[in-house]
């Protein structure tokens, strides 16, 4: 009975031993679902799958995409995606949740195409080829865009793979507990030879009824001499045996528990589920397009994205300046950005030794801060430091004004030595573009370059000089008071010289900083005008004013315009600090004789 017992147990393990393996093998499930869309019937030339169609399954999503030439995709913020598209004629697709599959359907437009989507800042990250297949893991808040060349019908074919759960959570317990039962039959099957040994052979009795008198146990001398008492030898085979089978199972147990967690069931939730709480935020007051109390909209672009645009940028300014091509610069720069840039190739096209303008580095961005917003147009301000550490950073605040459009440069301004930018928030979180009339700092962004303005002129005895701070400000050396008053007394009785200053046609961009201030950059243009006071009197203008107006001499006078780009650090209404002069370039944008 123990040898069956034994055997049954033995059994039992081998079958428990083979169930989990099998789980693994022939009963293991498929590694990943896929569903596939076509879109051949529709002639839209793009197609937008949102996340929703893409988290029609759980797990990392592989794309794939094939049908036509040329295949693009890219996907970025969903807001971003549409906003692109446009009134496009474009492929929505959605998830099914009966059918467990992809679907599509046509959105109608009124535009038959799209623009060329290459590179466009809106992407975070973009796929070109013949096919493509990619892995992301969407967001809730992002989008997929398919097209060709935004002119022919978009990629027929576009397939979604998403990856199974792999586990066979008893494979695991049902191994190892095998091992462990086989352990068991063993020392069963063992015990029972043991049993069977000890009890083998007749058993005699006497006539009386009594059992004989067993044979006395052999000295020990007789031991030594070699005798060997046959019990005791089977003990010691026996438990050699057992020796020899328990490292066998012990050494594969331990390997089993080396498994990866794909053979064991796993707990859920609890304190070590690895959620993690998002964090909320307020609405800044004064902000651009914000109520009081709303939530917080996105920023506009990432860290990753805003190290793109400028990397960009930079590509096409340095591409720019050296073929003194203003039409190329109009694809990156506007607004006073641009107007420098402008008059400096004429300057250069004339005068090959002239200085270039201001360039765009292509170094570290050591600060990004985005605009919060989901709108157009949006704004970005950044800072970026040259890989030459001796060379000043340089502050960009771009626009987009809409989704179709790059982010331009508008302001460009090389910071001071000693400037110290105030603390604003990170890059994930972006900040608030403040009103220009913001009343909550001590003077409002659309104040600020007439208030400066003033100060340039009039030094000291501006009413707004005590709300500035002069220590570090090395623009009013080249450009203020003191300069003024050493160019006016350096020309002849028979001219005269005069400075007058007005902001700029463009608006101030403001954005928040963490002390309830704001950075400010503005534009101011100063307008020298030197004219000939007495009869037959000339005036004779030099340098790149005598080079950009075209004239030795003239009788009737020469008005130069100076576009001064300004970047301000502006204390919250109340404070006792003053407004700081952060950074500033400053570049002749035209020049004419008086009628």
């Amino acid at each position: 009975m123990r040898f069956i017992i034994a055997v049954v147990v033995v059994v039992l393990a081998a079958v428990m031993v083979g169930l989990g393996f099998a789980q693994r093998t022939v009963f293991a499930p498929p590694e990943s679902v896929s569903s596939t869309v076509s879109t051949e019937s529709s002639d839209a030339v793009v197609t937008v799958v949102p996340a929703e169609a893409l988290h029609g399954h759980d797990g990392r999503q592989t794309i794939s995409v094939a049908g036509g030439g040329t295949v693009f995709a890219a996907y970025g913020r969903t807001s971003d995606v549409l906003g692109w598209v446009g009134d496009t004629t474009y492929n929505s697709v959605s998830w099914d949740d009966a059918t467990g599959e992809l679907e599509t359907q046509v959105v109608q437009g009124s535009e038959p195409t799209a623009p060329a989507p290459a590179d466009s800042d809106l992407w975070y990250e973009q796929y070109e080829g013949t096919s493509l297949t990619f892995s992301l893991d969407a967001p809730d808040d992002i989008s997929l865009v398919v097209l060709s060349d935004g002119t022919e019908p978009a990629p027929s074919q576009l397939r979604v793979t998403w990856p199974l759960s792999a586990s066979t959570p008893m494979a695991g317990p049902l191994i190892v507990g095998g091992l462990v039962v086989l352990v068991i039959g063993v020392l069963l099957y063992v015990w029972a030879i043991a049993h069977h040994r000890r009890t083998r052979g007749p058993r005699r009795t006497s006539s009386d009824g009594k059992r004989p008198k067993l044979p006395r146990p052999p000295r020990r001398s007789a031991i030594r001499a070699g005798a060997t008492p046959a019990i005791g030898a089977s003990k010691r085979g026996a438990r050699r045996r057992l020796v020899a089978v328990v490292p066998v199972v012990l050494v594969s147990s331990l390997a089993l528990a080396g498994c990866t967690a794909d053979y064991w069931p796993s707990a859920v939730g609890g304190a070590g589920d690895g959620s993690t709480p998002t964090p909320t935020a307020t609405a800044t007051p004064g902000a651009e397009g914000d109520d009081e109390g709303t939530e917080l909209q996105p920023p506009v672009v990432t860290e990753a994205q805003a190290e793109r645009i400028v990397a960009r940028v930079a590509a096409t300014a340095s591409a720019a300046d050296a073929a003194l091509d203003a039409t190329a610069a109009a694809e990156r720069f506007v607004g006073p950005a641009l107007e420098q840039r402008e008059a400096n190739y004429q300057i250069r096209a004339k005068d090959a030794a002239a200085a270039g303008p201001i360039g765009v580095p292509s170094g570290e961005l050591t600060l990004t801060l985005p605009q919060q917003a989901d709108t157009w147009p949006r704004t970005l301000f950044t800072v970026v430091q040259d890989a030459d550490a001796s060379k000043a950073p340089i502050a960009l605040t771009l626009v987009q004004e809409s989704a179709r459009d790059p982010y331009k440069v508008e302001y460009l301004q090389a910071l001071e030595a000693q400037a110290t930018l105030p603390t604003v928030a990170p890059a994930s979180l972006g900040a608030a573009r403040l009103a220009p009339d913001v009343k909550l700092l001590t003077l409002r962004p659309d104040q600020l370059a007439e208030a400066y303005g003033d100060i340039l002129r009039n030094g000291d005895e501006s009413q707004y000089a005590p709300q500035f701070q002069a220590e570090g400000d090395t623009l009013r050396d080249k450009i203020g008071k003191a300069y003024k008053d050493a160019k006016r007394a350096s020309l002849p009785t028979t001219a005269s010289i005069d400075y007058t200053s007005t902001p700029d046609a463009e608006t101030p961009v403001a954005f928040a900083s963490n002390d309830a201030g704001a950075i400010v950059s503005v534009g101011l243009d100063e307008v020298e005008t030197v004219k000939p006071t007495a009869a037959g009197a000339e005036v004779n203008p030099a340098g790149v004013v005598k080079t950009l107006v075209g004239l030795d001499k003239s009788t009737k006078g020469i008005e130069a315009t100076y576009g001064v780009q300004l970047l301000f650090s502006v204390p919250p209404v109340g404070s006792d600090d003053k407004i700081v002069l952060l950074g500033f370039s400053q570049a002749l944008t035209a020049a004419k004789e008086l009628p």
